[in-house]
Parts: C-alpha cells; sequence; structure tokens
C-alpha cells in the first residue's frame, strides 16, 4: 500500500523514491472526482483553486508536483521529470481508490494533462484545459525573448556578458538558479517573478510588497524547477504533444479548451492547433489573458460544469 501521512483535508504521498507530495483533498469523498494540475513547471495549487468546483458534488484532488508548493525535498531536480510526474499520478490515484477522475490543467499544467491522458486513458474520464502550453521551441524562447523595456536578464546577468538571444538567457537563467551564489539565485528569481507578473499584466502586485525571506527561498526554487524544465522543453515538445492529443481524440475522450483572446503567455495558435488535432474538442475564446480569474474563471466553473461525467 501506498504511505499516506494524514493530516485532515491534507497528506503526503510517499514515492518509491523518497519524494513526498503534498496534496489537499476537497469536497464530497463520495462526490465525482476531479485531478487539477498546477501550473509552473513548480507553482504548487493554490487552495483557492477548489472553487472552481462544487464541493457538494465534486472530490477535488489538488496535487503539489515534485519539488513544487508543499511538496519536498522543495525544489528538487531529482528525478524531477514528466515520466516520474506521470507515474505519481498513477500512484496517487491508486492511493485515493478512484477508477477514472476528470482532469484540470492549465498552462503547463495542461501540458501534462494531455501526456497524461495520452498514457492513461483508461484513468481519464474528461478533460479541461486552460491556456495551453504546448513546450515547442518558439513556446519556451518566446518567455525569454527580449521586450520592451529590456529583458529580465539586464538585471541579473554579470557586467559584460553578452546575450545574444532568448536561447542565452534561458540558459544563463538556469545556470545562475542552479549552480549562482545565493544573491544571484534570489535576484534572478525576483527579477523573473518581475518579468512573468508583468507579462500577466500583474505589475503592480509585484511592486506592491516586499518578500520576506521564506517567500523569497520559495520563489527561487520554484523558478529552479521552470528552468530546469524549460530548458530540456519538459522532456516533450510540441510534436510529442500533438500526437498525445491526436490519441486522445482516437478515444473520444470529452476535452474542453479555454484560450484567453489576449493571453500574452501561451499564444492562441496553441489552442486552434490542439483544436485541429481533437475535432470534436470543445473550444471556447474567452475575453481574458493568462490568469484563472474573472471570465475564466468563470468559463472554468461553466465548463467544469458542463464536463460532469458522473450523473
Amino acid at each position: 500500500m501506498p504511505d499516506l501521512t494524514n493530516n485532515r483535508d491534507v497528506f503526503y504521498l510517499h514515492t518509491p523514491d523518497a519524494q513526498r507530495l503534498h496534496v489537499r483533498l476537497c469536497g464530497s469523498p463520495r462526490g465525482e472526482p476531479w485531478l487539477v494540475l498546477h501550473g509552473g513547471p513548480g507553482s504548487g495549487c493554490a487552495a483557492s483553486m477548489a472553487a472552481w468546483f462544487d464541493l457538494r458534488r465534486h472530490r477535488v484532488v489538488l496535487p503539489d508536483q515534485r519539488g513544487a508548493g508543499g511538496s519536498t525535498p522543495a525544489g528538487s531536480l531529482r528525478r524531477n521529470n514528466v515520466g516520474a510526474l506521470l507515474a505519481d499520478l498513477e500512484q496517487l490515484r491508486a492511493a485515493l481508490g478512484i477508477a477514472r477522475w476528470g482532469v484540470v490543467g492549465g498552462s503547463w499544467g495542461a501540458a501534462l494533462a494531455l501526456a497524461y491522458a495520452a498514457r492513461c486513458p483508461h484513468a481519464v474520464a474528461a478533460l479541461v484545459l486552460r491556456g495551453a502550453f504546448l513546450t515547442g521551441r518558439d513556446d519556451v524562447l518566446g518567455l525569454f525573448a527580449p521586450r520592451p523595456g529590456g529583458g529580465m536578464l539586464r538585471r541579473v546577468a554579470p557586467a559584460g556578458e553578452r546575450l545574444p538571444g532568448a536561447r542565452a538567457r534561458l540558459l544563463t537563467v538556469s545556470r545562475l538558479l542552479q549552480s549562482g551564489t545565493v544573491v544571484q539565485k534570489r535576484d534572478t528569481a525576483a527579477a523573473w517573478r518581475r518579468a512573468e507578473l508583468a507579462r500577466l499584466g500583474l505589475r503592480g502586485f509585484a511592486q506592491g510588497r516586499r518578500q520576506g525571506a521564506r517567500e523569497q527561498l520559495a520563489t527561487v526554487r520554484k523558478y529552479r524547477i521552470q528552468a530546469h524544465y524549460l530548458r530540456h522543453r519538459a522532456g516533450l515538445g510540441k510534436p510529442a504533444l500533438l500526437r498525445a492529443a491526436r490519441e486522445i481524440a482516437a478515444h473520444e475522450m470529452p476535452v474542453t479548451l479555454l484560450h484567453g483572446r489576449a493571453d500574452a503567455v501561451c499564444r492562441p495558435a496553441n489552442a486552434r492547433r490542439l483544436r485541429h488535432a481533437m475535432p470534436a474538442a470543445r473550444l471556447q475564446w474567452v475575453d481574458s489573458g493568462h490568469v484563472a480569474d474573472g471570465a475564466m474563471r468563470a468559463a472554468l466553473v461553466a465548463a467544469i460544469r458542463d464536463r460532469a461525467w458522473q450523473r
């Protein structure tokens, strides 16, 4: 039996290779089960994600992926790859005694959901994918391309170092986060956070208050994992995820695609590519950006309700 350490609605799943995955459970134990896959990579699940569901009717499973959120070892890259993440999900499903569950994934979580549903179609009853990140070279390097006002590396790269392109920026960020000094790691992660919040339209949030030491460490750990995955295109890449989408379509799995018209992180072309690979999928354009609030939150609530599969 998998080792579960219980604490009311939160427990830790102990994996065979000595990882501890933080898992939050919400809703009715007898409700329709839904798995939520967070973005990042490295971000962790927020308790507020449970608000997308009807907790009288749904059983919501919110795991933090390896090294992310409350999972330990925090920020670790040891055996932190897609194959291990997929195995973790199957171990979690078995531990909870769930035969099939619906899966909700946003951004990186949508990519992981596609890989999981293609590998384990017997386990997935429905997919709701928001702002899909397809891990292609263009998707990854687009995050590091120069932007008006200067890129994030302008403030953290060593003096005199040339950064001729997005690939160099990514490699520099990854190196600083893995093997830089404590100050370089902190400053690199802080600059990445500011750049990311600005791209999401949340610049004021970044400027609103200073992070404490514990928050700074969590930010370093988050972006260390993210740089690790982005540098290797998560071990997936766009062709692999589009193949996964075609396999999912062959299984006639119900799929809803939600994409913000003003999404500045994951381009609308991603949703169109997925829709082409899964002709039966329901594609809904939302008057929003990348963040799951406002109109996107309402669209998620409606999509989950409409995709109910245990009647």
